[in-house]
């Protein structure tokens, strides 16, 4: 079942359940009330009429004529408003948006479930939704040029605050894994942004404005794998400052934090060359 919310996969697994509208001939390959038989229609109490419309979406849904899924769902919104299958209904629109890329629209529709049915046990998946449909809205790297975290990064926070919401309401969910996969990925793209500019910046002989995008980088996005990088551009931004003391903390904590990272050797060579140790101010002769 394509993107279906826990209990709909619980449901659509009772054989009993389906081969009986199969029987009734509702579950066909074409919709409901189309090619069904109306005698077999008018036997079906109100419930089962909302559960066999609703059925005939799935199939849709599931052969990805999502546009037929909708009008299907719909009518179990518009007509049995009253079933247990109008909130699922609801539910399945707003996949069928997420998988068309419609995701501004399936945010909306998942927000409108969650405000309708604040009570729901699929509550948890809307809200997950919500914040994989923000993820689907970040720049792709598909494109060779430019990359992606020169684009603009908007939707790329976007996403980082919703999967973070998400992993404060429910930490121990059973897509939280996940959440916390995509929501580091979002994060690395930033902190790449922050990287990109602060090397812009030192290329272009302003080393000021270059330590403080490495500094945000450093306090903000840590251990996402840029952070030796990081550290060794904030040590030569600050020898361009003239601030050797600041200089050599950010080469100490490399070394002593990435000690096997090329750039913590690189940084020890640089201190041995400047005569820097703990401590010092200023740079020392070499040999004084």
């Amino acid at each position: 079942m394509i993107g279906a919310p826990p209990m709909l996969r619980r449901i659509l697994s009772q054989p009993p359940l389906i081969a009986r509208l199969l029987a009734l001939g509702l579950l066909t390959t074409t919709p409901l009330g189309c090619a069904s038989a109306p005698e077999q229609q008018q036997e079906l109490s109100y419930s089962d009429q909302a559960e066999a419309y609703f059925q005939a979406g799935e199939q849709r849904f599931e052969r990805r004529d999502y546009l037929e899924a909708m009008r299907l769902y719909n009518t179990v919104r518009n007509q049995f408003p009253y079933s247990r299958w109008a909130a699922l209904a609801h539910l399945r629109i707003a996949d069928a948006y997420f998988e068309q890329d419609q995701n501004a629209s399936a945010v909306e529709q998942y927000r409108a479930f969650i405000q309708l049915y604040p009570r729901h046990e699929n509550v948890e998946y809307a809200h997950w939704r919500i914040a994989l449909s923000f993820h689907e809205q970040m720049p792709s790297d598909f494109f060779v040029l430019p990359p992606a975290y020169e684009r603009d990064l908007s939707s790329t926070r976007d996403a980082v605050r919703e999967m973070r919401i998400f992993l404060q309401r429910y930490e121990n969910s059973e897509y939280a894994p996940e959440a916390r996969r995509l929501m580091r990925e979002a994060q690395r793209r930033l902190a790449d942004y922050e990287f990109y500019v602060a090397t812009y910046y030192l290329e272009r002989e302003n080393p000021r404005a270059a330590a403080g995008r490495l500094t945000h980088l450093l306090r903000n996005f840590a251990g996402l794998g840029l952070d030796p990088e990081a550290l060794f551009l904030l040590g030569k931004a600050y020898l361009q400052l003239d601030e050797p003391g600041r200089a050599l903390t950010a080469w100490t904590d490399l070394i002593e934090v990435h000690p096997q990272h090329p750039r913590a050797a690189q940084a020890r060579k640089l201190l041995q060359e400047r005569g820097l140790h703990q401590g010092d101010d200023a740079p020392q002769e070499q040999g004084g």
